[in-house]
């Protein structure tokens, strides 16, 4: 008697989970629909974003070309004022003359410190006045170098922006052209093999015979084996081709004793 009970038991229990199946699954089916919908919306906003119009924008705004042309009028005004003081120095000049770095400058101020309290040391042709002025002349010329300075790197931060965003631009045409050159698009070609110089180098036998003579001569200079004189010049790209010049000078000795009865001399 108590199987068949636990029998019925089993059943309706049966019964119950195979009814509550439905209901689970149609909730499951909602929360599986409310998620797809948030998450097609989320994917339609993402795809209505608008794209950038450049791949690397600029952080500053571009500078007017009327501001352009009145910092160039301000800058050439400014030369033209300080060419009637400005002494024309060579580089040997500057060497030969006295530098003020801070070292410099804490003697200079404390000599003049010490001038102060004993201006009977002063040379007879040295007064005071003339050293103080002295001083003040050279820390305004210091502010304005300075002041310059701090100009010079602004307008060099906006240089190496530019350059960045112009070789971007040269770039983006070069990628442009050197995939419609791939396609064989008439006259593509032609631009193609105009700009790809400027990444190509192809050295000729004669570079290559020389390069390997200078590493041959280097080995022999450094380890003082010959006299000789070994200079390279290289000139990266510019605008045009660039250039790799070699100019290798080795003295050997051609000339040697033979030790004979004569002391002749055989090259």
């Amino acid at each position: 008697m108590a199987r068949p009970k636990s029998t019925a038991t089993k059943g309706k229990a049966k019964a119950k989970t195979t009814a509550k199946k439905p209901t689970a699954k149609k909730s499951v089916a909602r929360k599986t629909t409310a998620k797809g919908k948030g998450g097609t919306a989320t994917i339609k906003m993402l795809s209505a974003k608008p794209k950038p119009a450049t791949r690397r924008p600029p952080t500053n705004p571009d500078m007017p070309q009327g501001t352009i042309d009145q910092l160039n009028g301000i800058l050439n005004e400014v030369k033209y004022l300080i060419d009637n003081y400005s002494a024309h120095l060579r580089s040997l000049d500057r060497m030969r003359l006295n530098g003020v770095g801070v070292k410099k400058l804490g003697f200079i101020e404390r000599a003049y410190e010490l001038a102060l309290e004993n201006s009977e040391f002063l040379p007879h042709y040295l007064t005071i006045e003339r050293f103080g002025e002295d001083i003040q002349y050279f820390m305004d010329f210091r502010s304005l170098v300075d002041l310059t300075d701090q100009i010079r790197e602004k307008l060099w931060n906006i240089t190496i922006q530019s350059a960045d965003i112009a070789y971007t631009d040269a770039l983006e045409f070069y990628a442009s052209v050197r995939e419609a050159a791939r396609r064989r698009v008439d006259a593509a070609e032609t631009l193609h093999s105009a700009l790809s110089i400027f990444f190509k180098h192809h050295r000729t036998e004669t570079e290559e015979t020389s390069v390997l003579k200078a590493k041959k001569d280097f080995g022999s200079l450094i380890r003082g084996k010959h006299d000789g004189k070994l200079v390279i010049e290289n000139i990266s790209p510019k605008m045009i081709g660039g250039k790799r010049k070699i100019v290798d000078e080795t003295f050997k000795d051609s000339v040697k004793f033979k030790e004979t009865e004569e002391g002749d001399f055989t090259e």
